[in-house]
């Protein structure tokens, strides 16, 4: 917390200095209550007391969900979200689905202003790559044995900017031997660097934000086949009422050189109208809607239900242009003693494609 604090010594102390104290704290998903109180101390400056209430932030947590366009996947991790009282970030699981088994671990030491933080992790196991077409028509199977291994460079150079640089490695090693040339990039090299602008608003309902955020990455591979992606994402979140939020989100991102392996999934377009293992080397897409807290409890948590509208161009196996619309609707629960394991379900429907694709999940939310 005194990180966050530096930043406000010497300003009026007024409602939105109050308000941007308070946003800064919820961000950090480690408080369930936040308390302030503050009088004139001499020299006319102001004391500010403030008290929280902390989640759980260390758990052994079970992981579930279910896609109907690519099944059902099972875990557990063990996860602290505030190691060492320094909101650092511990993660270490199985997962497991049909198609693919993974051991992973993930370590993150949070930067504050002025001072640089890193993260690092590892991944390995054996799982069925599928790449699909926008009407979930399999192009390519490819089973393999995988093994990554990367870090980033992580700086927050002020309460609204951070950098993010990283290298990353990436083992590939198919033993299906008819399959896709595309496959046989067995090792490759990455280089990636991100900057995102972001501010949040706490209004005692939502943690509403606004960001944008921009990419790129550089990929080689042990045949010397060079690849780059770029990627960008907007978000805005503006509450109506308390209980009453509008969501816009939107994203695109394209592949230079790829191979059919280096596609880009739904998630770059910010939609959920595609097929999961749909794949592309271009696509934009956005998403509007209405989300509204239905219920909201103090010590139990938050319920709320969504509806958005989306749209989404990307490139097409054939080289063809994609254009698909249609809408989701979903509901979200978080626990508020808890920092991070939710429930969410959703349903999509693709109006373009005519196909309805249901998700739903326990540990954590989509």
């Amino acid at each position: 917390m005194q990180d966050s604090f530096k930043s406000y010594i010497g300003r009026p102390y007024n409602s939105k200095c109050k308000n941007d104290l308070e946003s800064d704290l919820q961000a950090m998903n480690l408080f369930s209550s936040i308390e302030f109180s503050s009088f004139f101390a001499d020299g006319g400056s102001v004391e500010l007391n403030v008290i929280v209430k902390e989640k759980i932030t260390f758990i052994p947590l079970p992981f579930a969900m279910y896609s109907s366009s690519s099944g059902f996947m099972l875990g557990g991790f063990i996860m602290d979200m505030n190691a060492g009282g320094q909101k650092d970030n511990f993660v270490s699981g199985l997962l497991w689905s049909p198609d693919n088994t993974m051991l992973l671990g993930l370590y993150s030491h949070a930067p504050k202003i002025g001072t640089p933080g890193f993260s690092i992790f590892a991944s390995t196991g054996k799982r069925d790559s599928y790449i699909k077409n926008s009407d979930g028509d399999e192009i390519l199977k490819i089973e393999n044995f995988h093994a990554s291994l990367g870090g980033s460079l992580l700086l927050k150079l002020n309460r609204y900017n951070n950098l993010d640089l990283g290298l990353t490695y990436n083992g590939f090693f198919p033993y299906d031997t008819d399959i896709h040339p595309d496959a046989y990039h067995r090792n490759k090299f990455g280089f990636s660097g991100g900057w995102k602008i972001s501010d949040q608003n706490w209004n005692g309902v939502f943690l509403s934000e606004t960001s944008f955020g921009l990419n790129g990455r550089i990929n080689i591979d042990t045949k010397a086949h060079l690849a780059e992606a770029l990627s960008a994402s907007i978000k805005l979140q503006q509450p109506i009422f308390p209980k009453l939020r509008l969501n816009i989100l939107s994203g695109a991102a394209i592949v230079f050189d790829g191979l059919i392996t280096d596609y880009l999934q739904k998630g770059s377009g910010a939609v959920t109208i595609l097929h999961d293992n749909f794949s592309t080397p271009k696509i934009a897409g956005a998403s509007s809607g209405l989300e509204f807290a239905l219920f909201q409890h103090e010590k139990i948590g938050t319920i709320s239900i969504y509806g958005n509208y989306e749209f989404v161009f990307a490139q097409e196996f054939d080289d063809s242009l994609l254009f698909c619309q249609g809408f989701n609707v979903g509901s979200k629960v978080y626990f508020s003693g808890l920092a991070f394991p939710a429930i969410s379900m959703g349903l999509a429907y693709n109006a373009t494609k005519n196909k309805y694709y249901f998700s739903g999940s326990f540990g954590v939310s989509f």
